[in-house]
């Protein structure tokens, strides 16, 4: 008998439901809080420790540089704090100049990046606006009738091309969510039943259950996957158990290729805002931005999916570096008032997030007002120059395996032991690049072998421009051969203990 396609249930106006049964004692940990109270954690022993620790933050004694950007220290106190040390307001902090002075660059460098990088087009907003009223009236139409979708990522944040994805938000009220998913749920699994039993009467139907917001979460995504193809998309990719349940779906009816639809993933929100402020600070910063992402990419370092650093990861170590050198301040530092958001982190703890930063017109508006002194690096620093001052800069004076590159606050700080925990950890020193808005290590998808490559990637970069290539040289050249590594051999536990002698049983009676 063939098979028949599951139709998308309609929504109803309401229904009763029957929450289901708490997960069984294996599957949830309980830590105590300081008012007495717990907090439930899902998810591994890593994970439940992270979080333990970096609730108790405030208990040890750090420098006064660590405390800075923590929960400890009031808008004001942090903003002050800012400006006495001349941390996020744009002082130098990298002697580029003296670097400069020991290099020839080509004679065309300069004008080359600009004739390449200068003027890149991003994708037209209308383009970019006639795909979320799409999704937004499918997800309307399938999932909840008050969804939103809101566009995020290098499309919008000022850091994009033409080529470029989108990724999009779809919002939904929690409660909202789970309500309809719960009754979209139970009426798939009726059907799936009464079409099993195959007889002349339907099924008996039972009361909807209601469902966790995960697998809410899950099933929206499945039902976007069912319902976008009516509206003009092609679903290139389903994930509905993802850490973030994720549809991917290309534009038939546009020239957008890939569009990652995500539910209630807020954070990446704020984000796409505080990226895209900073590149409207400078008329150097997106070029330059676009320059690195297109020789990382050409030298097979830049690519979550390959085990190398994101894209996103990338956009924070330039803006990090323009940072230190006085050409961008930390919008987050300067920020006055305090503006925190309840989200669960990446090990699915709920926690608090502090969202709060200058937009670039308030930036500029206080600069002009002279409550904030302007950033001091000169103005006649090419983005050539800066090109040799980034890969030099993470070639020989970043701080592999102990700096934190954190835009939020961009003091050449140590990680500390506890922030290693959210990220991954290897034998030789690795990159540190803090999310500035989830807390969390992007070097999380950083495989051994390619952080390997990324060092090789530095140095030769490094050697070319001193060498005085051409930009077409320095795009276009062979990545540098891939790195082998020696298998790193874990100490087993008892290595020096005696081992253990096999016996020959004795003859024992017949088991009956």
């Amino acid at each position: 008998m063939a098979a028949t396609a599951l139709a998308t249930p309609a929504l109803p106006d309401s229904l009763p439901l029957v929450r289901k049964a708490p997960r069984g004692p294996g599957r949830e940990r309980s830590h105590r809080t300081k008012d007495g109270g717990h907090t439930r954690c899902r998810g591994s022993t890593l994970g439940c420790l992270a979080a333990a620790l970096w609730r108790r933050r405030g208990t040890s004694a750090r420098p006064r540089a660590l405390a800075a950007f923590g929960s400890e220290m009031t808008p004001e106190d942090r903003r002050a704090f800012a400006e006495e040390e001349g941390i996020g307001i744009g002082e130098v902090r990298l002697p580029i100049e003296e670097w400069l002075k020991e290099v020839t660059l080509h004679s065309d460098m300069a004008d080359d990046v600009m004739q390449k990088f200068g003027h890149v087009p991003q994708q037209a907003d209308e383009v970019v606006q006639d795909v979320v009223e799409r999704i937004q009236s499918g997800a309307q139409r399938c999932v909840a009738p008050s969804a939103t979708v809101h566009p995020f990522g290098s499309t919008v944040n000022g850091f994009g091309e033409e080529s470029s994805d989108l990724d999009v938000l779809v919002a939904i009220r929690e409660e909202e969510l789970s309500y309809y998913m719960s009754y979209a749920s139970w009426a798939q699994r009726h059907q799936r039943l009464s079409e099993f039993l195959m007889q002349g009467d339907p099924a008996e139907p039972s009361l909807p259950t209601k469902i966790t917001p995960k697998a809410a979460m899950c099933h929206a995504v499945q039902q976007l996957a069912e319902f976008l193809p009516e509206l003009g998309f092609k679903v290139l990719d389903l994930i509905p158990q993802a850490r973030k349940p994720l549809v991917t779906v290309e534009d038939t009816q546009g020239p957008l290729k890939e569009v990652d639809v995500s539910i209630n993933n807020s954070l990446p929100l704020y984000n796409s805002q505080l990226l895209k402020a900073y590149s409207q600070l400078d008329e150097r910063v997106r070029p330059l931005v676009l320059l690195v992402k297109v020789w990382a990419k050409g030298k097979r370092v830049c690519g979550a999916g390959e085990g190398n650093l994101s894209s996103y990861s990338w956009t924070i170590m330039v803006v990090y570096f323009l940072q230190l050198v006085g050409i961008l301040p930390s919008l987050q530092l300067l920020y006055k008032k305090s503006r925190s958001l309840q989200h669960v982190d990446y090990w699915g703890i709920p926690r608090s997030f502090e969202t709060g930063f200058l937009t670039a017109e308030e930036y500029q508006q206080e600069v002009a007002e002279k409550k904030i002194p302007p950033c001091k690096a000169k103005a006649d620093l090419t983005v050539a120059q800066l090109l040799y001052g980034f890969v030099r800069f993470f070639d020989r004076e970043y701080q592999w395996g102990s700096e934190a590159v954190s835009m939020r606050q961009p003091d050449r700080r140590d990680v500390g032991d506890w922030f290693r925990l959210f990220g991954s950890i290897h034998p030789e020193p690795t990159i540190h690049v803090e999310d500035p808005i989830e807390f969390r290590d992007l070097n999380i998808v950083l495989r051994r072998e390619r952080l390997a490559q990324l060092k090789e990637e530095f140095n030769h970069a490094v050697e070319m421009l001193e060498n005085g290539c051409s930009l077409e040289e320095f795009l276009t050249s062979d990545p540098r051969p891939d790195v082998v590594m020696i298998p790193y051999r874990i100490r087993r536990r008892y290595k020096n203990r005696r081992r253990h002698k096999s016996l020959e049983l004795p003859r024992l009676p017949e088991l009956k």
